[in-house]
């Protein structure tokens, strides 16, 4: 297995449970873990073997801009359900999502960690 990364990609939307989080938005932090059978890739130079990044990026600025859930946790399981469905290289996938400013008090952030497997969908 390769792991391929994305670390602390990092998005502006309106998650969160109160008003002024869904109206004024926060920024996240994202890290994205993908454990990927490339043996078709053997010495090969095709992108087309392996899982294109630049796309797993872009589907984690939609999941991230063209919602606004109360729960990271659910931000969190909605994209690494959305890569398994749409990279079908990745057998599994670890999503780190950092909330900074969460309304807690003097903190770095709060952070919300999944591992989903292809079996387990």
């Amino acid at each position: 297995m390769t792991e391929v990364r994305i670390n602390n990609a990092r998005f502006y939307a309106h998650h969160g449970v109160f008003d002024y989080e869904k109206t004024h938005g926060n920024e996240f932090g994202v890290d994205i873990i993908m454990k990927c059978d490339l043996s078709d890739l053997k010495d090969s130079d095709d992108l087309h073997k392996t899982v294109n990044y630049q796309s797993v990026y872009k589907l984690a600025e939609k999941v991230f801009k063209e919602n606004k859930f109360n729960l990271i946790e659910t931000v969190n399981k909605k994209l690494c359900m959305d890569i398994l469905e749409n990279f079908p290289l990745v057998k599994s996938v670890i999503v780190k999502i950092r909330k900074p400013n969460a309304p807690l008090g003097i903190i770095d952030s709060v952070e919300i960690i999944n591992e989903i497997s292809r079996e387990e969908i």
